[in-house]
Order: C-alpha cells, then sequence, then structure tokens
C-alpha cells in the first residue's frame, strides 16, 4: 500500500509542477497581449485567423499539420497551442465526415475488408 501512495504523491507533485508551468506560460501570454496597443491586437489576431482558416478550412490540415505546416513552427508549440485551446477548436472544427474519409482511405491502402462497417461502429460509440 505505501508504494502505491508514494506514486500518488509522485503523481500529484508532477500534477502541481505542471500546473505552475501552464499557469506561468498563460501569465506571461496575457501579459504580452495586454502589452500591446489594440490595433496591434487586431493586426495579430486577424493574421493568426487567416492562418487557422487556411490550415482549417481550405488545406484540411492535422493538428499538428496546422501548427508545423501552416505556422512554420515546430513540436514546441504543441503543448502550448493545445493549453490556449487550440486543439479543442480544431477538433471542434474537424467534422466527423473528414475523419470517416481519412479512415477510409487507410483502410484501402491497408486492404482492411469490410472497412464501411468498422468506421461506422468505431463512429458509433463516439
Amino acid at each position: 500500500m505505501e508504494n502505491t501512495e508514494e506514486k500518488l504523491q509522485a503523481l500529484a507533485e508532477i500534477r502541481d509542477h505542471f500546473k505552475a508551468i501552464t499557469d506561468q506560460m498563460e501569465l506571461e501570454q496575457e501579459q504580452y497581449w495586454n502589452s500591446l496597443t489594440p490595433e496591434q491586437q487586431l493586426n495579430a489576431f486577424c493574421a493568426i485567423m487567416r492562418r487557422v482558416y487556411k490550415g482549417e478550412l481550405e488545406e484540411k490540415r492535422s493538428y499538428r499539420g496546422v501548427l508545423y505546416g501552416v505556422f512554420g513552427w515546430g513540436p514546441e508549440a504543441y503543448m502550448p497551442a493545445q493549453m490556449a485551446g487550440y486543439l479543442s477548436i480544431h477538433n471542434a472544427i474537424m467534422p466527423d465526415t473528414y475523419d470517416g474519409d481519412l479512415l477510409r482511405a487507410f483502410c484501402k491502402q491497408q486492404n482492411i475488408e469490410d472497412a464501411e462497417n468498422k468506421i461506422n461502429n468505431w463512429f458509433s460509440h463516439y
């Protein structure tokens, strides 16, 4: 039992450390935003939205595809963008039909039999 309690304590410490890091990151981001003039904020917002529009709606890229291919960042952008809510926005934009198209293409490439049934079963669980 003590081993389990030690593991739970270690997980709690990791959680608290992660929370402190993300809280500090958000504070710095908000301070930066607040240092901009309203005109600069609007310009930044419009530039970002153009890129989101391009990656999500025109090119139908994955979450990483938008961050890496459209914005030009690397893996360092994954967590900060996720913590800012972008992964939730991406998932809300990405319709199940598009996910189904990706699955169908994968199944075809892998010669998976009865793919349509398997895909429908997958989506019925969510």
